[in-house]
């Protein structure tokens, strides 16, 4: 936000514009895909009954997902980083680069340090982070717009944050 008010661009700059029905429906889609893929658990266990989420659950969730990983995340690499790369770059670099730059982001966050075996680190920088920066990349070239990878990134930390899981629990919650 500090470089959209210094560099005074306009928020289309960064990806948050309108697309053809068509390309945003099937970014969606995509974006919707990765959540079922990544999150199935949680969601599985919320519609079970088998949690019980509380109205300050809810709110740290929805929190959370929002201003604490998908809007941060999705306008840095998607947004910004992805923007500045358009009319220099090749599809592939500007796809490629940001999705690295999140996979190493996200890697420090469950850095094995952090009490996390160093095997269901490495699933989770290659079975999860690289996949889902390419992923969302893709979704943000297709659409031309943020908005897909927004919406999937939002519920892809939600329900997980919700069932007080993350990624890199194989088990479902209980």
């Amino acid at each position: 936000w500090v470089m959209v008010l210094a560099e005074d661009r306009p928020l289309s700059d960064f990806g948050f514009r309108g697309a053809p029905p068509a390309r945003m429906l099937l970014a969606t889609l995509m974006g919707l895909g990765a959540v079922v893929l990544y999150s199935f658990e949680p969601y599985r266990a919320l519609a079970a009954g088998r949690l019980a989420p509380t109205t300050d659950g809810l709110l740290f969730a929805a929190l959370f997902a929002a201003a604490g990983s998908a809007l941060p995340e999705e306008v840095l690499f998607r947004g910004y980083f992805m923007g500045s790369l358009e009319k220099r770059y090749p599809r592939w670099a500007r796809v490629a680069l940001p999705a690295l730059a999140f996979t190493v982001v996200r890697s420090l966050r469950y850095a094995p340090a952090s009490g996390l075996a160093v095997q269901d680190w490495v699933f989770y920088v290659l079975g999860v982070a690289l996949p889902l920066g390419l992923w969302w990349g893709l979704m943000r070239d297709l659409s031309w717009s943020l908005w897909p990878g927004l919406l999937s990134h939002f519920l892809l930390e939600f329900g997980p944050a919700l069932a007080n899981t993350s990624p890199t629990s194989p088990s479902p919650p209980p």
